[in-house]
């Protein structure tokens, strides 16, 4: 599982979901439309505009929201990690041997990890095909601080992270913190 296409697939999926809630006449959906400069005055209530919102321009959202200026580049950047990140394939690698005796919750599904940090706070990381919630003491002792502004902009998911360019910041800095082991 490479954690970089199967978030694409994700945040394809994400503006799908976005603009039929828009179609929908859901509110939220139709504001997040509106922080691109051609839409910045859509109203729920009308029916022409909405009709005319696009899949391109659903993308267009979530390259926003993840700090690119086009999908194009937001899926670059993706491949990109995809493809030289050795964070790319997860296996054990934000498990480090000897890090055992910090206090962590286990999960075999994603959906049920959300909702356990939805409800309270921690770190969601990726361990094989499992999921784990850390302490802020455990991502300081593998060389991400909690204290990085990063964590925050990812919601603290790292497998559907809330803003990809934060993401892959988090990324390089990991990268460069294994080596350093």
């Amino acid at each position: 599982m490479n954690i970089f296409h199967t978030h694409y697939e994700f945040l394809k999926n994400e503006a799908d979901l976005l603009l039929k809630h828009a179609h929908q006449h859901d509110g939220n959906a139709v504001a997040r439309f509106r922080q691109l400069s051609s839409f910045t005055t859509l109203s729920a209530d009308d029916n022409n505009a909405l009709n005319d919102l696009q899949l391109k321009h659903a993308f267009s959202v979530i390259a926003a929201e993840n700090g690119y200026g086009s999908w194009n580049e937001l899926k670059s950047a993706l491949n990109h990690a995809a493809e030289n990140s050795p964070l790319a394939e997860i296996k054990e690698q934000f498990y480090p041997k000897g890090f055992t005796t910090y206090w962590n919750i286990w999960f075999t599904k994603y959906s049920q990890a959300k909702k356990v940090l939805n409800e309270g706070k921690g770190y969601l990381l990726p361990f094989k095909n499992q999921y784990f919630i850390v302490e802020e003491h455990f991502v300081d002792s593998i060389g991400l601080p909690h204290t990085l502004s990063e964590w925050n902009e990812i919601g603290n998911d790292w497998i559907h992270p809330k803003n990809v360019k934060a993401w892959l910041k988090l990324n390089e800095m990991y990268v460069k913190a294994m080596k350093e082991r």
